[in-house]
């Protein structure tokens, strides 16, 4: 058995890693950002591997390290340029450092297939001479390949690069390609097929790719690259034919292509089947069932109540109905008597406040008196000042009372 670190082991493909490595017999650590939804009672840091001091803290008595962490929706990449690079490469390189300073065995490392996607070429395997990519999300990605390969030489940190196919199945990023779709179709709205939906697709069903993970850390991997893909190969569009078919009729709208998409050469997974003994076992189409009846247990907004008959005096107090406002109302006049005895009680705290600083005023301007006039006797400044102090208090009492008196009414209208 050994610990294993699971950056971004809350997240989609990292969740399903932390639960091959317990069936492995394996004992998972997670780091991320918030807690993770799925294993509550695996042992976990929250942290950000872009702060070295965290990524340390997390991956400290750690075996290996399974880096899953990333900018991973090519969209948001493009709108977020910076912050991808941020999380893809500097954070990578803050996994790799982690591992050299704590001696970490191994760092599995997850890239991807898109880094094929500029290449000029039918067939791609691991041997491909790459292209420089296009797209800021395969730049980044290869540049995290790049710091595995830099840390091998340099300071001798094992690594295994694995490049994903595109992953699906249940607990998905809503903003993948097949939740789209099936969001969409569950919602009667047309679905989108850029470029025509001619792009080919190698998908791979998530609990595979955590299968070829676990695979990852055995020592035949070490300091070696490997293609995790499918054997079918799906265009978009029959993806999305596949989903109306599961779903239901929806329209299918065809739009450009957007750049940088990956063009669908054919990509060879032999190496990981002859060296890991690892292949896509899940066909698309049961992989599809399986994530359409979880998005449907899982993801589907519950029918709106149906309404509900409002006497017509009650209708006159606006309320939604099906939430705790209309419930709510009574409580709040109920409160509203029960604030105005605070307010009451307030009120005379401040009349005896009043009065007793008119007394000590009083007091003061007596003593001070007599002081400048250099006489012991106070009595005859006292029954000046006196007087002065019932009139003060005679004017707190009567200000107090007509704002009491003015509350009390305006609490019985309410």
């Amino acid at each position: 058995m050994s610990r294993v670190l699971v950056t971004g082991g809350a997240g989609f493909i990292g969740s399903h890693v932390v639960d091959k490595l317990i069936a492995a017999g394996h004992e998972p650590r997670i780091l991320d950002v918030r807690p993770s939804p799925y294993h509550p009672d695996v042992e976990a840091v929250i942290g950000d591997m872009c702060v070295l001091d965290d990524m340390l803290r997390a991956a400290d008595g750690c075996d290996a390290i399974a880096h899953l962490a990333a900018a991973a929706d090519v969209g948001e990449v493009q709108q977020d340029p910076l912050g991808s690079e941020q999380l893809n490469a500097r954070g990578t390189a803050n996994v790799l450092e982690a591992a050299r300073r704590l001696e970490v065995g191994r760092v599995v490392y997850a890239s991807t297939i898109w880094v094929y996607s500029d290449v000029d070429a039918e067939h791609v395997d691991e041997a491909t001479l790459l292209a420089p990519p296009a797209h800021l999300y395969t730049a980044t990605k290869l540049a995290g390949e790049l710091y595995c390969r830099s840390y091998r030489e340099l300071y001798r940190v094992e690594s295994t690069v694995l490049r994903f196919g595109i992953p699906y199945g249940p607990r998905a990023r809503p903003a993948a390609v097949i939740p789209i779709f099936v969001r969409k179709a569950l919602a009667g709205e047309p679905l989108t097929l850029a470029g025509g939906g001619l792009q080919t697709r190698r998908f791979v069903y998530v609990e595979d790719i955590a299968d070829g993970v676990v695979a990852g850390l055995a020592p035949q991997a070490a300091d070696r690259t490997y293609n995790l893909v499918g054997d079918e190969e799906v265009t978009i569009r029959e993806i999305a034919e596949r989903v109306r078919d599961e779903i239901g009729d929806v329209e299918l709208v065809m739009t450009e292509g957007r750049a940088g998409d990956f063009k669908g050469a054919e990509i060879s997974g032999a190496r990981a089947a002859a060296e890991l003994g690892w292949e896509a076992s899940t066909p698309f189409a049961e992989g599809l069932r399986r994530y359409v009846a979880w998005h449907r247990e899982h993801v589907d907004v519950a029918p709106a109540p149906a309404a509900v008959a409002v006497p017509a005096a009650a209708a006159a107090t606006p309320a939604v109905i099906g939430s705790d406002a209309a419930v709510a109302a009574p409580a709040r006049r109920r409160g509203s008597r029960r604030v105005s005895v605070r307010r009451v009680a307030r009120d005379t705290g401040l009349v005896l406040i009043g009065v007793l600083a008119a007394l000590l005023a009083a007091l003061a301007g007596t003593v001070g008196a007599a002081l400048l006039d250099g006489t012991d006797d106070l009595s005859h400044y006292a029954r000046g000042h006196a007087l002065v102090t019932l009139v003060i208090v005679a004017g707190v009492a009567t200000v107090a009372a007509t704002a009491v008196g003015a509350r009390r009414r305006a609490t019985a209208r309410a």
